[in-house]
């Protein structure tokens, strides 16, 4: 049972990551548009997680054939907010962490 929550936990994690870095991609690819200048980083951040987070849900659900239930989308905006974090913040504090034990 232990092992089977921690690979269930691995997984989470791994995933988490993967969507921080895509939208990290996104926002940097989009930035640069004229349209989304005058938009603050952070709320383009927020809004493109929980899409791609919820967008994410849909596709595993239907891949696995589970069916699709409200605290499931509840679950996957609260996991973008948590997305946006680690974009938002995950890369800084790594990079900090890279300089300050480089020296």
């Amino acid at each position: 049972m232990i092992e089977e929550f921690s690979n269930y936990v691995m997984i989470a994690l791994m995933a988490l990551g993967g969507l921080a870095f895509t939208v990290s991609v996104i926002t940097q690819v989009i930035k640069g548009t004229t349209l989304l200048k005058k938009i603050p980083t952070d709320i383009i951040v927020i809004v493109i997680s929980i899409a791609l987070t919820v967008t994410t849900y849909f596709i595993i659900a239907d891949y696995y054939s589970i069916p699709t239930i409200w605290y499931g989308v509840v679950a996957a905006v609260v996991s973008g907010f948590f997305v946006a974090f680690i974009a938002t913040y995950g890369w800084t504090k790594f990079h900090d962490l890279w300089v300050r034990f480089k020296k």
